[in-house]
């Protein structure tokens, strides 16, 4: 049987015994996204016969969402979506023994529902396709210099001169995220405007969550840009980002601010760092890999749902394919 519930305060206390390391999942993180943004949200969770929760997922309305938002088409229509609503790479579900369950019931909301990044392509009753995969880097090195170090000829001048060029920056770390201010956000504001895939538009309220860790990078006229990570368990992941583009060429921002993040993850002992979504080229030159995410589609018009099958192969994500050689040897 499904349970529902409208609001994550509402759920029952075993609801995180079954969300595994997805912590976007959990309740309290749940209950902060509703504080940030409601969007008729819709709580599931399945019991098996002994009572023990298996199979948990939720459900987010988007009002007039570009379906084809990875192309340069538009086709905007009210979407259900099985997602975290902040453009994550964890899916909207943690499933268990009862996964066929959970899919037969999101298969019967009404309309279009979208399922994102799926671990599995086997989607039964859905139209899928590649969506955005996530990029992850393993940190098999003792301190940063040897990160570098490790890198074959091109790629180490390469980030060698963004030390160089952004060496009049300043890094400090927010002591309370209470601390975003206007100015901050704005610089999210910027990377969005310029970003091709635009899921949602986050609230300056998210960025301020006590979960987060937010590095930013200033001079005497003020930030130049900012990374906000997220720690879970012996996972780093990167959050958000912002640039002021003004200055970013001259400073080389961007790339100094993704070199930080590798650097705060080896520092403070992570095992890996989840790079997110997007951005698949800068990423992969890093040193990360690529891991396959999957979208499904779902309309519950048995007519419109034969459309949506032809149309799903023309939304997928277009996934870079150069194989980057980042390291002076294999990574292990």
């Amino acid at each position: 049987m499904i349970h529902t519930c409208t609001q994550a305060c509402e759920l029952p206390a075993d609801w995180d015994d079954a969300i595994g390391d997805n912590l976007y999942l959990r309740r309290d993180f749940l209950e902060f996204m509703e504080a940030c943004e409601a969007c008729d949200q819709r709580y599931y969770y399945i019991r098996d016969g002994d009572g023990v929760m298996d199979t948990v997922f939720t459900t987010h309305l988007r009002r007039r969402f570009d379906v084809m938002m990875f192309r340069t088409a538009n086709f905007r229509v009210d979407t259900t979506m099985v997602y975290i609503p902040a453009s994550v790479s964890r899916p909207g579900i943690a499933a268990g023994r009862h996964l066929s369950q959970a899919l037969d019931h999101i298969r019967s909301l009404p309309g279009l529902t979208l399922m994102l990044n799926f671990p599995d392509e086997h989607l039964p009753g859905f139209a899928s396709g590649l969506t955005c995969p996530k990029h992850i880097l393993t940190l098999n090195w003792d301190c940063f210099d040897d990160y570098i170090d490790q890198m074959r000829g091109g790629y180490r001048r390469r980030y060698r001169k963004a030390l160089r060029d952004s060496a009049g920056l300043r890094l400090r770390t927010l002591d309370d995220p209470s601390e975003f201010d206007e100015e901050l956000y704005g610089l999210y504001l910027q990377v969005l405007q310029r970003s091709r895939t635009i899921i949602e538009t986050l609230s300056i309220e998210y960025f301020r969550g006590h979960f987060f860790t937010i590095l930013v990078l200033e001079d005497d006229s003020g930030p130049q840009g900012f990374v906000q990570l997220l720690p879970n368990g012996t996972e780093l992941i990167f959050e958000f980002v912002g640039v002021n583009y003004a200055t970013n060429a001259t400073h080389d921002t961007y790339h100094r601010l993704l070199l930080e993040i590798v650097k705060y993850g080896i520092e403070h002992g992570f095992s890996t760092i989840d790079f997110g979504q997007t951005a698949d080229e800068s990423k992969l030159k890093l040193g990360c890999q690529p891991v396959t995410l999957y979208a499904g589609l779902h309309h519950s018009n048995p007519v419109i749902m034969v459309g949506t099958r032809l149309l799903a192969p023309h939304l997928t994500y277009p996934v870079v394919t150069n194989n980057f050689r980042v390291f002076k040897e294999a990574v292990q």
